[in-house]
């Protein structure tokens, strides 16, 4: 194979790094003989990582520049490789399948398989004609990243600069340019968090205000002997230190609906089963009746 050794700049694994060794590199147009190198500006050439082929654009004959967040898989070199031919025949072939497997399906239901098969044929077609332009792109480097869409990472810094190259000062500009439009709109993520989280403090702390003005209400009540939810008596009864038992917690908060601390309360009380065993609740409701008596 057509392989060639370069100082390779590239972005380490914590994603942000700028890097730079000496990796021997394959010849792209030896993988996907549709993508010409011998006449362009930026040769591209990969590095095989596991199942994915990691591409590189060569700046001069020692210097290559990692292709930021062009990594190609096997199904993306697969449908590179495609020739109209081979999608025409692969989604006829789906077509074929799925009339083999349905005989018997309405001819509505054909007739749409038929026009899936078309719209797919159309849709292959157009995105490996997409992928191939978008390599051809990048083939003239230089002017890809000119273009000011992309994002020039530190890495393409340097290789230009061991590169000598005469855009340099404009990559930099690009770089420096879209370093503040990042900065800026991190700013506004940061600035809407905040509020975001300000607006969700506020809302807890009014509903918290909101729960706890009704709790004084409904403590007031029980004071005065009134019934009140079995579940406020738990929410009482813990905070001021009154000790309840797992199972009377239980019976307040699922089964009694209202009790006071005189012995009165309404429950629920479902049909064909024994009326629940409620002294617990008697107890702990008087408990809490004369502790709020004293204080």
């Amino acid at each position: 194979m057509n392989t060639k050794k370069f100082w390779c700049h590239y972005i380490g694994s914590d994603g942000n790094t700028p890097k730079r060794r000496s990796i021997e590199l394959f010849n792209l147009s030896e993988l996907l003989p549709n993508i010409d190198n011998e006449h362009c500006k930026s040769p591209l050439w990969y590095e095989i990582d596991g199942d994915y082929y990691v591409l590189y654009a060569q700046l001069n004959d020692k210097v290559a520049v990692w292709v930021q967040s062009r990594v190609l898989s096997k199904y993306d070199v697969e449908r590179l490789l495609q020739t109209d031919a081979d999608i025409e025949t692969n989604c006829k072939k789906c077509l074929d399948n799925f009339l083999a497997a349905y005989p018997n399906a309405a001819d509505e239901r054909k007739e749409k398989e038929r026009e899936y098969c078309q719209r797919r044929i159309v849709d292959d077609k157009k995105s490996r004609d997409r992928a191939t332009e978008e390599l051809t792109a990048i083939q003239d480097y230089s002017n890809y990243l000119l273009s000011g869409d992309k994002w020039i990472c530190a890495a393409a810094i340097r290789a230009f600069e061991e590169a000598e190259s005469p855009i340099l000062s404009g990559l930099k500009e690009i770089r420096a340019i879209k370093q503040e439009e990042r900065e800026a709109k991190a700013k506004e993520r940061m600035e809407a968090a905040r509020k975001e989280r300000e607006e969700k403090a506020r809302k807890e702390a009014e509903e918290a205000a909101k729960e706890e003005g009704r709790l004084k209400q409904e403590e007031a009540k029980f004071r005065n002997g009134e019934k009140i939810a079995g579940e406020d008596v738990v929410t009482l009864c813990r905070r001021y230190g009154i000790a309840i038992h797992l199972r009377t917690v239980h019976n307040l908060q699922q089964v009694i609906i209202e009790i006071n601390g005189k012995g009165n309360c309404q429950y629920w009380k479902q049909r064909g089963k024994r009326i629940p065993t409620l002294d617990g609740c008697y107890k702990t409701a008087r408990e809490l009746y004369d502790y709020l008596q004293k204080h």
